[in-house]
């Protein structure tokens, strides 16, 4: 397969009446979803569409997405994934900053569409994915009525652009991640053979598929002629549970929040999970506690894995990797190639810490879309600087330690947040917990730490302080904690550190 297009077409040949994808009572056979996909392509090429120009997607997870996705890619369009839970202003900036000749957008988003319309530059085509029409505009529907299910007459090259995904934004607006079919299925082919996925897979798609992990847990699997079950919005263990249960589950992706949910829910032992042979996790650091319940939970393989939106999956920690180094990050994947290095580019010995660093000619991102300057600040030299910090630890193994930006400096010591937490985590009372520097008179930055209580368990702040100091240096404790009812996250589960930081630094300019 050269290009995303080829993985409908392709298993519509090899799996015609397999099921390929399955959401609540609906599904799509192979033959079905390549019909649907043509269809879409020929409506969309109808509408002016040519290689190159922009196409949103606005929507929850839905059998549509991943039909409009495979669409765009086949007539050498490029799919702009738009974060549903958006407001209107960054959804204004995001349709601005890409300009979209049409915009797909879900039923349930139909007002904020409506709101933002009013805000945007560029002229973009609004077509509703189900339900009513915007301003009696155009649904998916119409624009597939009468349409050709054969394959459009497009030559789609593999280097070319087919997403742009936006960042976080926790440090500015957000950067639309512009990425080319080759680097997308290097990453999903590097994930399905690490992975171990193959052809009778039934893998649980959880993750909003505007998320590069939704897209990580579907097409690997979707590759070989497996079947993708796609769950709606929101994560409730229960039905987490269920449909591992109900449809086979065979592999997914549960992220460390996610997991922890899992294990800490008082029902998880009476649902059949058997099937379930693979977890995939990663996206944002684990704690002992909650891998080690996870594993004897489960009782299945576990493979952690390692990217960025710029630079796709870089390395897995195997299940057989779990038991001697499961509080390592993992090592390179097959066909990615990443370096340590200090801040002069040069690779750094067993023990030190380094920014993480990848082979752009090995897959990753193009270009951050239309801004240059940001483009070479992270792209030098044929690499991409991730901004992440690791630790070498011998025998290709790497640990990451934090991100840069999230270093705390205090007293001309660095200290390294994740080391925090992960010593808090390991209190009986803590369910989740983000540490962060703050501003401090004398040592510049001090340590402060967001806590998540256990339902029904008493804690004091003094409690948590004494606890680190206990295991962790002196300069390292928390000067400061705090106790939240919840965490906030970014749609892969990754604490938001930004806006738990940023009051403190309102003021002021941190240090980084």
């Amino acid at each position: 397969m050269r290009v995303m297009g080829d993985i409908p077409r392709l298993n519509a040949k090899r799996y015609p009446d397999k099921k390929a994808l399955i959401m609540d009572n609906n599904c799509l056979t192979y033959s079905q979803l390549n019909r649907q996909v043509n269809q879409v392509a020929h409506g969309l090429l109808s509408l002016g569409i040519e290689q190159g120009d922009r196409v949103a997607i606005l929507a929850y997870n839905c059998l549509e997405y991943v039909v409009l996705y495979y669409a765009i890619a086949k007539c050498g369009a490029i799919t702009v994934q738009v974060n549903f839970r958006y407001k209107k202003d960054e959804l204004i900036y995001t349709i601005n900053n890409s300009s979209p000749k049409v915009l797909f957008f879900g039923p349930e988003l139909i007002s904020i569409v409506d709101e933002a319309k009013r805000g945007v530059i560029s002229p973009t085509r609004l077509v509703a994915i189900s339900g009513e029409p915007l301003d009696e505009g155009l649904t998916l529907s119409k624009l597939m009525d009468g349409r050709s299910t054969s394959e459009p007459s497009i030559t789609v090259n593999p280097s070319s652009p087919v997403a742009i995904m936006y960042t976080a934004g926790t440090t500015g607006f957000p950067k639309g991640v512009l990425t080319s079919h080759s680097s997308w299925l290097n990453t999903y082919k590097g994930m399905m053979t690490e992975g171990d996925i193959y052809h009778d897979e039934v893998a649980l798609v959880p993750i909003p598929m505007f998320y590069g992990g939704g897209n990580a847990t579907l097409q690997p699997a979707l590759l070989l002629g497996g079947t993708g079950v796609i769950t709606g919005r929101g994560f409730d263990p229960d039905k987490a549970l269920d449909t591992v249960q109900r449809y086979g589950i065979s592999v997914t992706m549960w992220v460390p929040a996610q997991l922890a949910m899992l294990v800490n829910h008082p029902d998880a032992k009476k649902y059949n999970v058997s099937t379930l042979k693979k977890i995939w996790y990663g996206s944002s650091p684990i704690s002992s506690t909650v891998l080690e319940a996870s594993m004897d939970l489960f009782k299945c393989g576990f493979y952690q894995w390692y990217g960025q939106t710029e630079s796709g999956m870089m390395s897995v920690l195997r299940p057989e990797d779990h038991r001697e180094r499961s509080q390592c990050t993992g090592r390179e994947m097959f066909n990615a190639d990443i370096r340590i290095v200090d801040k002069d580019g040069n690779d750094i010995p067993i023990g030190e810490v380094g920014e993480v660093i990848c082979s752009q000619s090995h897959g990753g991102m193009i270009s951050y879309f239309g801004m240059e300057e940001a483009t070479k600040r992270t792209i030098r030299d044929g690499w991409i600087h991730t901004g992440d910090l690791a630790r070498v630890e011998g025998d290709g193994y790497f640990t990451i330690v934090d991100r840069m930006s999230d270093m705390i400096i205090s007293g001309g010591e660095n200290i390294y947040p994740k080391e925090i937490e992960n010593n808090i985590m390991r209190h009986p009372a803590v369910r989740e917990v983000a540490v962060f520097g703050i501003p401090d008179e004398i040592y510049g930055e001090s340590v402060c730490a967001v806590v998540v209580k256990k339902d029904g368990y008493q804690l004091e702040k003094e409690e948590i302080i004494n606890f680190c100091a206990s295991n962790l240096s002196g300069y390292k404790k928390p000067k400061r904690v705090e106790f939240i009812d919840e965490l906030p996250k970014n749609p892969a589960g990754k604490v938001t550190k930004n806006i738990l930081r940023d009051p403190y630094w309102a003021s002021q300019k941190k240090r980084i």
